[in-house]
């Protein structure tokens, strides 16, 4: 190759090779390379136009050196002119570099070219020196923290560092990864050797806390640096380096006796945690966002005055990084009489079964074994979910709590502790406070913000105060709720009352008896009676479904109601299980179980002529049995439904038409309210006189009016309308009994 083409190659690159000025990162990461390239040219030499760019590279102005000495060794004195011209030129590149000595080098004799590299070896020490790298350079900062966090060897923190350099700089890329391949499998002896390491002792690393706390990452093809630990180095964050894994626990906390938690469970778990173990303490508090389960960990921390931290939310929530954080703390927090470790957010981790399917990731599950057995070990681990933890690993939980949604009375504590705590008491009577838990079913964090937004007004007026409230909580009702929720409002008819209902039987007692029943579930712990299971049946809008919500509301608990909709599947064994799982979400959160339409879930099976509907009824009687808590099925044809069903049933109630003092009742709640004078004697015998009505007659008139101005309308006209209401249920009676 002539020298013309040397030069067309340095304008094609347009790079160009001059003295910079180092810092004090650089000069680290020069002193790493100039190593690695050492160990390489120990076991390979220097052979090959990659070498001899990445040398060139390192050298830096201290490349000239090594051309004299090279130089020296060349006979021909026109080629070494040839070359000493080529050589010395100012904008000589990498590449150009590595062509020339490639010429210069080949044709030597071996002796000589160990004598090169001997002298290659001493302008390397030589350039180390030059460097004059006083230490402490960010990256070696950055290594040495990552060595103590996660208490690595030297030959791992190594790894880390050569990772990151072939990830981030030019040179020792296209040497080590481009050209050696040292991050494949294929260019592993390569890797072993800039290490200083062996194959076993690598494989052993591949398998450890590098690869478990996704530190590094491994797949079929090559290992690297994750994303997240590469950004460490990069960019060295100024704040303290441990409070990217963890920090110290917060101790702005709501005292432990206002959680909605046993006295006895607190005092069991605090004794657990007291002292450090010989084994290792997990607890597990779980339930829906927004129960308290944090804030009861932050109370449980604060009363017992031992050295606590919480693991650090990662933003993109990798289960990776999260191992990475727990690892982290417990090295550096848990030596001496130890400390506890919060773990918040913790689905992720702990809930392996269908990881892959819901979230892409696979898990690790030798390490959650390692850390359940670890001793010393304490940990409160916080989840929303353990649907998919696997059942080895929940027995491992020294012990748990299920946190429930709050219950009315729990929502008006509730209400009234955070009102209190943002000192905006006096806007707000026990009635008002009384009227937002019974309105709004939204969880502590939700209050809390939508008050100070409320308080950040700087509005003096009551009136104003809670109508921004209000709207905070309403935006984020709307914002959760979803189109097929069964979970019901508890929320009755301002004008509702038992009154006036044609019920066959003494309601008032039957109401007392569901308290009874109510205390007897929540308060005994042996329950001979585990169920109690009432049956509404009466004509359509008799108030079924209104006493069913009045019940609930009474007994301060949730109402589910389940209609066939959300229960009845095409698909085999689908319906059946829909109707279990109606019952265990039920009893899981202690709410009412409404069942609506059940005459077409509980089949007569004397009449039943597919398999399905007997399965269907079977599936539904065993649920009865098995359920623990308040169920009511409501049914508008009672002739329908299995007779071995009508039996199981403690509370039989038959809905009828409303009696003439009934109408009268309902007339004077739901009506008389939109009207300026009060009913005539007249009119109010006509209304007496109709047959056949219900309360949601009146609702449904009550609403078709109900925007007119109360001058516009008069007595007759409702009247007038609810004689068309019982009229449309005579025509269809009349109708269903034409035919053949």
């Amino acid at each position: 190759m002539g020298m013309s083409k040397f030069r067309k190659s340095r304008r094609k690159q347009g790079a160009t090779y001059q003295s910079v000025e180092y810092d004090n990162n650089d000069k680290f990461i020069l002193k790493k390379c100039i190593k690695y390239l050492q160990r390489h040219m120990d076991k390979h030499g220097l052979t090959g136009r990659e070498s001899l760019e990445f040398l060139s590279w390192v050298l830096g102005d201290m490349r000239s050196e090594f051309i004299e000495c090279t130089l020296g060794c060349v006979d021909d004195e026109s080629n070494r002119k040839k070359y000493e011209s080529a050589l010395y030129e100012y904008d000589l590149d990498h590449m150009d570099f590595s062509q020339i000595m490639i010429k210069i080098l080949s044709p030597l004799k071996l002796q000589v070219r160990k004598i090169v590299m001997q002298h290659l070896d001493q302008i390397l020490k030589k350039r180390i020196f030059s460097l004059n790298y006083q230490g402490f350079s960010e990256i070696e900062k950055t290594a040495g923290k990552l060595k103590k966090l996660f208490i690595l060897s030297d030959i791992e923190v190594d790894l880390c560092l050569f990772l990151f350099i072939i990830n981030s700089y030019d040179p020792s890329e296209d040497f080590f990864s481009l050209h050696l391949k040292c991050e494949k499998f294929i260019g592993r002896k390569f890797l072993c050797n800039v290490l200083g390491t062996t194959s076993s002792h690598l494989n052993d690393i591949f398998s450890a806390v590098l690869v478990k706390t996704g530190i590094i990452e491994i797949d079929e093809r090559e290992v690297c640096l994750s994303d997240d630990f590469l950004c460490l180095f990069q960019n060295p964050s100024t704040r303290i380096f441990s409070e990217k894994f963890y920090q110290k626990a917060s101790k702005d906390s709501v005292p432990l006796n206002q959680h909605f938690v046993a006295a006895r469970q607190t005092e069991h778990i605090l004794r657990l945690l007291k002292n450090k173990p010989d084994t290792s303490t997990h607890i597990l508090l779980y339930g829906k966002p927004g129960t308290g389960k944090t804030s009861y960990a932050y109370g449980l921390v604060k009363e017992l005055a031992i050295p606590s931290y919480e693991v650090a939310q990662d933003p993109d929530n990798k289960t990776k990084n999260r191992r990475a954080a727990i690892t982290a703390a417990l090295n550096m927090t848990n030596s001496g009489s130890g400390s506890i470790l919060i773990v918040d957010e913790s689905d992720n981790i702990l809930n392996t079964r269908n990881s892959w399917f819901e979230r892409g990731e696979t898990q690790d599950k030798g390490y959650l074994n390692q850390l359940m057995e670890e001793p010393g070990v304490r940990i409160v681990w916080i989840c929303n979910s353990i649907r998919n933890i696997d059942p080895s690993w929940l027995r491992r939980f020294a012990f748990s709590i299920r946190f429930k949604p709050f219950t009315r009375k729990q929502r008006i504590m509730l209400f009234e502790n955070i009102i209190r705590k943002n000192r905006v008491k006096r806007f707000f009577s026990s009635e008002d406070i009384d009227a937002l838990a019974r309105k709004y079913d939204v969880n502590a964090g939700t209050i809390n913000l939508s008050i100070k937004k409320a308080i950040e007004s700087d509005s003096q007026s009551k009136t104003e105060i809670m109508e921004l409230f209000k709207m905070g909580l309403e935006a984020y009702q709307d914002m959760v709720k979803t189109p097929s929720a069964s979970r019901e409002s508890n929320r009755i008819e301002n004008s509702y009352s038992l009154d006036g209902l044609n019920i066959n039987s003494n309601i008032h007692a039957e109401l007392n008896l569901l308290e009874k029943f109510s205390e007897h579930l929540q308060n005994s712990r042996h329950h001979l009676v585990r169920n109690m299971n009432l049956l509404f049946y009466g004509p359509p809008g008799t108030g079924k479904s209104e006493l069913a919500r009045y019940i609930a509301n009474h007994l301060d608990k949730e109402m589910i109601c389940k209609r066939l909709s959300d229960i009845l599947n095409p698909y085999v064994g689908v319906a059946e299980k829909n109707i279990r799982n109606a019952f265990i979400e039920a009893e899981r959160e202690e709410a009412v179980l409404v069942i609506d339409e059940a005459d077409s879930l509980l089949f007569s099976r004397e009449k039943s002529v597919r398999s399905w509907e007997t399965s269907q009824t079977n599936e539904f009687l065993t649920a009865m049995e098995r359920f623990k808590g308040i169920l009511i099925c409501t049914t508008n044809m009672i002739k329908e439904i299995d007779k071995a069903s009508i039996r199981r049933f403690s509370i039989k109630l038959k809905f009828d038409y409303l009696t003439s003092e009934g109408n009268t009742v309902f007339y004077d709640k739901l009506i008389l309210p939109l009207l300026e004078r009060p009913i005539n004697n007249n009119t109010q015998t006509s209304l007496k006189k109709i047959k056949n009505l219900t309360p949601g007659d009146f609702k449904t008139v009550r609403d078709r009016f109900a925007f007119f101005p109360k001058k516009e309308i008069a007595h007759g006209i409702f009247v007038k309308a609810l004689m068309e209401e019982a009229e449309m249920k005579d025509l269809h009676k009349t109708e269903s009994c034409i035919g053949f």
